[in-house]
């Protein structure tokens, strides 16, 4: 589709494409992009405050301390917050609110959360075992705003590397994708962009930001001053222990499921999964390749 599009003359250049992940009323997840595709539906998710957080959870894996996927995690959510818009920063502050117990994606609308990073280690609990990592959020259905987010990483199948030698899959690239699904983001269509929907092995691309993930997350995020007094804090505060059942997978990838009324803001929230290699709902696929370029 976009090799057909590429050929017609007069059509808008790729280069210049990103997509956001939005909210549909037929099928829950979709997309918005810009260039704009006939497949757009819906609103785009965002988080509502100029300001989030995030936690790791406590156990680590591969030999990887919570402190390093911490201070990587860092790292790949800077890449956004820092990234050029022309006249300024993107309006959003993601902060590092420390280490937690839960080990689950989840969302508590009355309860504390946590925005968390974590392993699994004993299992993938998802069908597709190609998978590198999943990103589960769970937004307002009619409006687009982002109550929660949560990332597991598939230290079952995938050994994951933090350092510039011997790298394998570089856990700082993943992040760095991950996190772009966090703010908002879905997949590009832009080769090379930190968004694509393909990691390649051994390679360390995905951690700096193409032309096309910088439109996008300024365009979610308008430049402007983040608040002094914005609290990060999850909604309903900081929790450290899990309150609430696991997302369960119903499309073998992307995880939906229905969401309940949601008491403090009357509006309907539903979870959502962008997957990391291997999803096949709303073009969240992200191929492997065999070894590096």
């Amino acid at each position: 589709m976009i090799a057909a599009a590429l050929a017609v003359i007069g059509e808008p250049s790729v280069a210049s494409a990103y997509c956001r992940t939005s909210s549909c009323p037929d099928k829950i997840i979709g997309t918005l992009c810009d260039p704009a595709r006939m497949t757009d539906c819906g609103v785009p998710l965002f988080w509502p405050t100029p300001c989030t957080g995030f936690t790791v959870q406590r156990d680590s894996a591969q030999g990887i301390s919570a402190t390093t996927v911490e201070d990587l995690a860092k790292q790949a959510f800077a890449a956004w917050t820092n990234a050029d818009c022309g006249t300024g920063h993107p309006r959003m502050r993601v902060d590092d609110l420390g280490h937690v117990a839960c080990n689950k994606p989840e969302y508590n609308p009355t309860l504390a959360n946590s925005n968390t990073i974590m392993f699994r280690s004993d299992g993938w609990p998802y069908p597709a075992t190609n998978t590198i990592a999943l990103t589960t959020v769970t937004f307002n259905v009619d409006t687009g705003e982002i109550r929660d987010a949560d990332m597991e990483l598939n230290s079952t199948d995938i050994t994951f590397s933090t350092t510039d030698a011997n790298v394998s899959y570089d856990l700082l690239s993943i992040l760095t994708h991950e996190t772009g699904h966090f703010l908002g983001m879905a997949h590009s269509p832009v080769p090379g962009a930190t968004m694509e929907a393909d990691y390649p092995p051994k390679s360390t691309e995905l951690r700096s930001l193409e032309a096309d993930d910088v439109a996008g997350i300024c365009a979610i995020y308008p430049p402007g001053a983040v608040p002094a007094s914005c609290d990060s804090a999850p909604k309903g505060g900081l929790g450290d222990e899990c309150k609430s059942p696991v997302v369960s997978s119903t499309t073998g990838c992307c995880a939906v499921a229905p969401g309940s009324r949601a008491p403090s803001d009357g509006g309907s929230e539903a979870p959502l999964a962008a997957a990391l290699l291997g999803c096949v709902v709303a073009a969240r696929r992200l191929v492997r390749r065999k070894s590096a370029p």
